[in-house]
Formats: structure tokens, sequence, C-alpha cells
């Protein structure tokens, strides 16, 4: 862009001046990458919690339920209702803990729940019976997570219990690997022996649930041997890294996710003055300068360290100041001395690729200090989301 909008319609344009551009083919390239890895007999559980990582939950659900996927995997009920408003008819599962009073809703809209103790089972069973139903429910194991989950040890009396409770259905069973995006993966192996030793203790009882569950993308990728009879796939649906340096995904894989904006203003900056809120930068030499719509209340942060820059022409940008919560400046002196001049409409790429330039999110989080998952995740839904092939 470069400011001329008269050969355009209104609809050929975003309805904000920053947005994010996810793409259909990535995702469903990514689902058959991953599905590629799998025995026939393995299903494939699609992580979309979180606004399916910042790309838009119903619409990227939509699209992985197109691909393939078997089942679908949400944080909260709140989320599965979201999915199954858009039409998800796949099975989802809430991973988080889920208070009886919610029960009704989670029949209503034929959710599956996370149980790790036999109160609230109790109490859910209680509640599926009062409405003449069954709820269907997968047991929480922890073992080496430490986060929730029943204990392997207490495991088979919590499915003893359970199987006396007919207002539930135990479909399956499950455990979450701490370490599995790691090179050292002595704790994910240990995990994954405690888990098949109760696997084993609830077969020779007879109450190992039809389906059990051990790897995410990590282990998908590099623990072949932990695929059982099903695997939650989150991140590397995505085209992101499990892991930046530990844990990278194979060639093949492409990110769906591309964040723009436009600039909408360029100016000139003399030497003393300063840029943005604390006046944190200040001009040591004649600058030019470019104002971007995004800011922290987009989810692009303000500090203590700062995405560092974007991509305008191609070249990186550096951030001049404090990130303000609607709109952040940079310096384009270099570029339009490369380039030619930056004008109000530019295009800016804050994620993606521009040119022969590419900003990923794996850079974004180095710079940030956290990591992709985060910086994609952050995005908030003011940011509006556009499905592109």
């Amino acid at each position: 862009m470069n400011g001329e909008l008269t050969a355009h319609s209104v609809a050929d344009f975003p309805p904000r001046t920053t947005w994010i551009e996810v793409s259909r083919s990535a995702l469903a390239h990514n689902l058959y990458l991953l599905r590629s890895r799998l025995a026939p007999t393995t299903q494939l559980m699609a992580v979309v919690k979180a606004n399916a990582y910042g790309h838009g939950a119903a619409e990227t659900a939509r699209t992985l339920q197109q691909a393939g996927a078997d089942h679908f995997a949400v944080a909260t009920l709140s989320e599965a209702i979201e999915l199954r408003q858009a039409g998800i008819a796949r099975p989802i599962l809430v991973l988080g803990y889920t208070p009886p009073w919610h029960a009704a809703s989670a029949l209503a809209h034929a959710v599956t729940l996370t149980v790790f103790e036999l109160e609230t089972a109790t109490a859910l069973h209680a509640a599926a019976k009062a409405m003449g139903q069954r709820l269907t429910v997968h047991v929480k194991v922890n073992t080496g997570m430490n986060r929730l989950g029943v204990r392997p040890e207490a495991a088979p009396a919590l499915l003893t219990a359970l199987a006396t409770l007919d207002g539930l259905t135990v479909e399956g069973v499950f455990t979450h690997f701490a370490t599995s995006d790691e090179t050292d993966k002595q704790h994910a192996e240990a995990q994954f022996t405690r888990f098949q030793a109760l696997l084993e203790t609830l077969r020779q009882a007879g109450l190992r649930p039809p389906l059990a569950h051990a790897a995410n993308s990590a282990a998908l990728l590099t623990m072949p041997h932990t695929h059982l009879d099903l695997v939650r796939s989150g991140i590397a649906l995505y085209g992101l890294d499990p892991d930046m340096t530990q844990c990278t995904l194979p060639a093949g894989f492409r990110p769906a996710l591309t964040w723009k904006a436009i600039v909408t203003q360029v100016s000139d900056l003399a030497p003393g003055e300063a840029v943005s809120y604390g006046r944190e930068f200040i001009a040591d030499r004649p600058m030019r300068t470019a104002t971007l719509p995004i800011g922290y209340a987009d989810g692009f942060p303000r500090r203590p360290q700062t995405w560092g820059s974007v991509l305008i022409h191609g070249q990186l940008a550096p951030i001049l100041g404090r990130v303000c919560m609607d709109q952040t400046v940079v310096d384009v002196t270099a570029i339009e001395a490369a380039t030619g001049p930056v004008q109000q409409g530019d295009e800016v790429v804050i994620i993606g690729r521009q040119g022969d330039a590419t900003l990923s999110a794996e850079t974004a989080s180095a710079r940030v200090g956290t990591n992709n998952y985060d910086i994609v995740s952050r995005i908030l839904a003011r940011v509006p989301r556009i499905y592109v092939a």
C-alpha cells in the first residue's frame, strides 16, 4: 500500500489498520504432516485453546475439522461452547478443571470433561443423572508435571470408583509431559514409564478406558513410542517450533499466522526531540520516523523488553521509545536511504515475511524474553483475524 485507495473497494481492505492473516492451507498442510507420522489407529486431537493460540478458535477449528482432525481440546468449557456454536461437531475435551455447576452446559453441548478426583466426579455424575444423561469424561493423571491430575498410585482406585457412577462414561485417561520439548528426554521417559505401568494395571483390572493419550506436539515429533491411541497437537499445527532451540519443526511445516499493519504517519525528528511517554528516546541526529497503529492493548509488549523492530520495505525498522496502548513509533531513516520514501499506507509486518526478510514468532519471543506460544497467544481479539488461502 502507498495510501492510494481509489482503485479498490472497501471490501479489499481489512476492518482495522492492523490485522492478522491466517493461512487455511498452512493449517491443513501442517495437520497432514503430523498425521503422516501416526499409525492408522492413532487419532489426532487438535488443541485450539487460547483462541487457537491467537489464530482464532472458530475458523481455525472449522479448517482443521475439514482437514480431518478427530478431536479438539480446549482449556475451558466456554471455549468448548464457542466451538460448538461455530459448528464443530467432533468430540471436544476440556483439559482443565470444570466445576460441577457447569455440568448442565457441558451435557447440553456434548462436551467431554476432565476429572482427577472423586468429589467433583461424583457431583458431575449426580447432575448428569438428574438430567437423565451420561457425561463423558477423561481422567487426568499426574506423572510428573505436578499441576493437575491424580497420582498414578491413586488412579486405579479412582477408576474403580468411577466405574460405579452410571452417570459418567469414562472414555479416556491421559497425562502431560513436562519436558518432551527438551533434548534430554530422561524426565519425559520416566513419566511415560509411569503412565504405561498404570495402563497395564488398568488393563489387567478391566478398567483401561478406550483412549489413552500422552503425546503433545514435541512428543509426537520426537517420541513416537508415546503416541498410544491419540495424540494432542497444539503448537506444531500452527507451524511453530515446540522449542526454538531444543525441538524445532522438521522441514515442510509452515507458519499459519502473519501479523500486519500499515504506516499511519511519517514524520521528521530533530536532534534533541524525544519520542513517546517518558521521553525515553531522544534523537541525537535528524531522523525519519513512522507511526504504527499497534500497541500493548493489541498484545504488542510495552516493557521490560519490546519486539525491537518490525519490517517495512523488507527491512528492520527499530522501535523508538515506549510502546503506547494503541500506537508505536519506529525509525525508518535507514530504510528511506536504502529503498526510498516510506509513506502513509505502506505495509508493516510484525510477524511474518516481507520480501526476502522474515520476522518470526520465534525471533520475537527471543527479543521479548518469552516463547512463541506466548507471542501468538497474547495477540488480543481486537486485532481482526482474516483467513486466506
